[in-house]
């Protein structure tokens, strides 16, 4: 039996997640790697934990230099990492 082939809309979804998620990657920050990246008609969403506000405002950056985006949602958390050893925190 045949596989459903996807859609050319659905096709250009997938090839602008990849490239968004390419680009993230290509940052050499490593919380940006392991976001997750769905697109829908040119709408991108980001999902996922970083670690600073920097590396946040740096999705939106990156994410609105891919040709294809057309608007960015942000489904980004921040998560700041604590300073303190955990044998200090007694």
């Amino acid at each position: 039996m045949l596989a459903i082939t996807e859609t050319i809309s659905e096709q250009a979804d997938r090839d602008l997640e990849r490239r968004v998620a390419n680009y993230l990657a290509g940052r050499h920050v490593p919380g940006l790697r392991h976001l997750a990246v769905e697109a829908r008609n040119g709408t991108v969403t980001l999902r996922g934990r970083v670690y600073s506000y920097y590396e946040k405002q740096l999705c939106q950056a990156v994410c609105r230099r891919v040709a294809g985006v057309v608007s960015y949602i942000d489904a980004i958390d921040v998560s700041y990492v604590s300073m303190r050893s955990p044998a200090l925190a007694s």
